[in-house]
């Protein structure tokens, strides 16, 4: 099998399997300011989506993807971008498999646990196209192209991956531990075959020609990190972000320890692969390998979001484990059907948005009632809110934590203190909420009788005096404050006798069950035969 023939088999496969529901809570605000920036023809300094975010300058590190993003959607939507994106994704690995200088079989075996491992890290994100670019950077480092040439192009993917992601700030890292260990390698090698055949011996040292070729490339990558709209601040921002994150400002998933527990397949191939290498007899030679290996598998452990990088760059980092029969090879490459077959199984494969992430359902219903105002939402919303608002309304947060430090923490308190809230609310105008839901009940006092009793969050956060439940879907409920709309608006919209956090509520009163029995079969005309209605459904017979 040519290596040509498993990679395209591997890209058909993998794309396959690739297809899934959009999940990312970022990709509804990075479309959002991709249609922003084509709209304006600029790029925004400040914040214009949201009306929570600090007043201070935005550093956009990611506007690249996102008018190419926006431009793809207007393209082929969202089934499009989920079908686009299961392409990227196998692309990355298929790439890997032509580069790579292992056995055929062996490219494929490791391609298909790479994959697996990158499964839920490559969707639509930036990072994914990161991934991408850290392996035609390796791929880049380790071809034979000429000084000039090499540095031309490395300069010109770096300009382009710290104009997409902010991980682009490795691409000098890179450049210098791969030129100085492997052309040393290639230079001492010819250096030894000349001496053999009695050629002459007065080339300069390979490590010194070597290092010299690692600073002009390091240099000239460096110099490319500059190149954005941002100058300097466009590298310093990561750096700050970080330490935000350090000083825990906020919690972000993505920015945890990947732990065992949680990631095994992470610890497996670090550990698979460090065995390889202690097994190695070609050690120098290996060594650029080991070393990206190492600082990737690094960044990897101390945080979940560079899972992606890790195992995109892992097929090419393995050292070569040998050559085999054609039979033994083809019995290797069958066994990467194993990793394929297992994230196959463990998701479902339909290119759109994932209704039990986004409240697509209850947005849209919201939109179409066409009631002002400003929305109260949480911050996985946010982006989802500005792509069907915007310009008309902002919504009040997003996924953009290093914008929101100080509403982050503002927002913490007002969920478990009510004078916060209403004091958030009448800040920033709020008449409107799209919020999660709290399947934890909250304890109150019942100050006529004395008693503690657990109610649904959504009973006690937003009263039914006060707001009513218009929407809902499985991913959110949407009120409204009755105070900012007229009685007779509401009446024809508002679902009085649902509860949709607490759908096995027990309806005492006969009569107020048969109302609710005909909203909820309202709900399923309106949303559909969603898992809530559904829910609501049982809990009412």
């Amino acid at each position: 099998m040519t290596k040509r023939i498993a990679a395209a088999g591997f890209f058909v496969l993998a794309a396959i399997v690739a297809v899934a529901p959009i999940r990312s809570y970022d990709y509804f605000w990075h479309l959002t300011t991709g249609r922003w920036i084509v709209d304006h023809h600029a790029i925004p300094r400040f914040d214009p989506l949201t009306l929570a975010s600090a007043h201070v300058p935005w550093i956009n590190g990611e506007w690249l993807y996102e008018i190419v993003l926006y431009a793809l959607h207007g393209l082929g939507g969202d089934a499009g971008i989920s079908i686009m994106s299961a392409m990227l994704a196998a692309a990355i690995f298929a790439i890997g498999i032509l580069v790579t200088s292992q056995d055929a079989g062996v490219a494929l075996f490791i391609a298909g646990v790479a994959f697996a491992g990158a499964s839920d890290r490559l969707g639509v994100r930036p990072a994914a196209v990161a991934a991408l670019l850290i392996v035609i950077a390796i791929a880049l480092l380790g071809s034979r192209l000429r000084l000039v040439p090499l540095t031309i192009a490395y300069a010109c993917l770096t300009i382009v991956w710290i104009n997409v992601h902010p991980s682009a700030l490795l691409t000098p890292v890179l450049a210098f531990i791969c030129i100085l260990q492997i052309r040393s390698a290639r230079r001492q090698d010819t250096n030894t075959r000349q001496r053999a055949a009695g050629g002459p011996a007065g080339e300069p040292p390979a490590l010194r020609t070597s290092a010299l070729h690692a600073l002009i490339v390091t240099g000239a990558s460096a110099i490319a990190l500059l190149i954005n709209p941002y100058g300097w601040k466009a590298v310093l921002a990561p750096l700050r972000l970080t330490s935000e994150i350090h000083s825990e400002a906020f919690v972000n998933a993505e920015w945890l320890p990947s732990t065992f527990a949680f990631f095994p397949l992470l610890y497996v191939t670090i550990g698979a692969v460090v065995l390889l290498y202690l097994g190695t007899r070609e050690k120098r030679a290996n060594a650029w390998r080991f070393v990206i290996f190492a600082l990737l598998a690094a960044l990897a452990i101390r945080y979940v979001r560079n899972q992606g990088l890790y195992f995109a760059a892992l097929p090419l980092l393995v050292p070569p484990i040998g050559n085999f029969s054609r039979r033994v090879s083809n019995g290797i490459a069958a066994c990467a059907l194993i990793p394929l077959a297992w994230t196959f199984q463990h998701d479902i494969h339909r290119p759109r948005v994932d209704d039990e992430r986004f409240p697509t359902r209850a947005v849209a219903a919201l939109k179409s009632y066409n009631l002002p105002g400003n929305i109260y939402n949480v911050d996985q919303f946010g982006g989802l809110i500005e792509w069907a608002f915007y310009p008309e309304r902002r919504a009040l947060t997003d996924g953009r934590n290093e914008l929101f430090r100080d509403f982050i923490a503002a927002d913490a308190v007002a969920r478990r203190d009510s004078r916060a809230w209403h004091a958030m609310i009448a800040r920033y105008g709020l008449v409107l909420a799209v919020d999660e839901y709290q399947r934890e009940k909250i304890e109150v006092l019942d100050v006529a009788s004395g008693e503690r009793q657990a109610l649904p969050a959504s009973l006690v956060r937003y009263r039914r005096r006060d707001w009513a439940l218009i929407a809902f879907d499985d991913a959110a409920m949407v009120f409204a404050r009755r105070d900012a709309f007229p009685q007779s608006r509401l009446d024809s919209i508002e679902y009085r006798f649902l509860v949709p956090d607490d759908p096995g509520i027990a309806y005492k009163n006969a009569e107020f069950r048969d109302l609710a029995r005909k909203e909820i079969a309202r709900a399923k005309a309106q949303f559909g035969d969603i898992r809530v209605v559904r829910e609501l459904e049982a809990g009412a017979n």
